[in-house]
């Protein structure tokens, strides 16, 4: 990254970036409500719990095995899916189970304040995982100093998403909770990635040769199809 020129408008780029795929999550993330609120209606809170947590760990092994971050992570999701499915279907309790999620969400943002006041920020550690970044970016003060804030916000949002969540479960049935919730929180969360993909974008750009976080990613996405597609080319003999 020595001799790279700036794109003209990295934020054009960003929004053919943050498009791609976002049809298929948000069907993927969409299914799971659906399939609660169906079987919970004829066959009860069970075999919903069981559904949704079945279709869960369907769709992380598929995005793991498209190449996307959650990979590395995968044992823990996974372990953390079916905790929640088995700690609902014990109990039997609506609220035991959409709890956890939100105690999730509220440990989440926790972590993310005390990894900053311990100087062990989480986000800027596993950043260049997702962007590529090396050292020469990742060690400048003006990146340490971004993806603090970002964390902050995050953490924050976290909280936000939590409270609302408790307000919303006390306020309405559980089908009106499932399907409120996400539409609320879809695009909050949506704002939130875009918000700080632009804020980090601005503050990198004061670096020398920075190409802009869109390109970052595009390259890196460009890079997991080769590899996917080289692992899946036949071999000649």
């Amino acid at each position: 990254m020595d001799e790279i020129d700036k794109p003209e408008s990295p934020e054009t780029s960003l929004n053919d970036t943050m498009s791609s795929g976002r049809e298929g999550h948000l069907w993927e993330a969409f299914v799971p409500i659906l399939l609660f609120i169906g079987v919970n209606r004829f066959a009860g809170l069970i075999w919903a719990i069981v559904a949704a947590t079945a279709w869960s760990l369907m769709i992380t092994i598929k995005r793991f095995r498209n190449g996307h971050p959650v990979g590395r992570f995968l044992p823990l999701v996974t372990a953390g899916i079916i905790a929640r499915g088995v700690v609902g279907v014990v109990t039997d309790s609506e609220a035991v189970y959409f709890g956890i999620g939100i105690g999730i969400k509220v440990s989440i943002g926790l972590a993310l304040i005390v990894s900053v006041l311990v100087s062990k920020n989480l986000l800027a550690i596993y950043a260049p995982r997702l962007f590529g970044f090396d050292t020469k970016i990742t060690n400048k003060p003006v990146y340490q100093s971004a993806m603090n804030h970002i964390a902050f916000v995050v953490a924050f949002a976290e909280f936000a998403s939590a409270a609302f969540d408790i307000w919303l479960f006390n306020n309405a049935s559980v089908d009106g909770y499932l399907i409120i919730r996400f539409f609320v929180n879809w695009p909050f969360t949506t704002a939130v990635i875009i918000g700080s993909f632009l804020y980090l974008n601005r503050r990198l750009g004061k670096l020398p040769h920075f190409p802009g976080l869109a390109a970052l990613l595009e390259e890196r996405l460009d890079r997991i199809e080769s590899e996917k597609k080289s692992r899946t080319r036949p071999k000649n003999n």
